[in-house]
């Protein structure tokens, strides 16, 4: 299994939003959680989602940062916001399949 990104949110503005990565470990097993690294781009109050913005573009950087393992360009992370993260509603949940199927179809 692939990672997840979740998170609730009481809707846009300054707030403090947590997104957090779910890493399956074993079938059976409990998986296992941490905290998405926040890397201030556009936003110095952190991460947001369900708008056109500066801590929705940090936060579609942030998870094709994590996800890849490499920083992906100004162009790919606006429309993984645009795509994904603009248009989510209070509850974020990202499955890896989900990225996997959006970047295959951005080549």
């Amino acid at each position: 299994m692939k990672k997840t990104y979740y998170g609730t949110n009481a809707g846009p503005g300054p707030q403090i939003v947590n997104i957090f990565i779910e890493y399956p470990l074993e079938p059976g097993r409990r998986p296992r959680t941490r905290r998405l690294l926040h890397r201030s781009r556009h936003s110095p109050d952190g991460f947001q989602w369900g708008y056109y913005g500066s801590g929705p573009a940090d936060l579609a950087l942030a998870i094709l940062w994590d996800y890849t393992g490499l920083e992906p360009e100004p162009k790919l992370y606006q429309k993984f916001k645009n795509d994904l993260i603009a248009k989510a509603g209070q509850q974020l949940r990202i499955e890896g399949g989900e990225i996997d199927q959006w970047l295959r179809a951005q080549k």
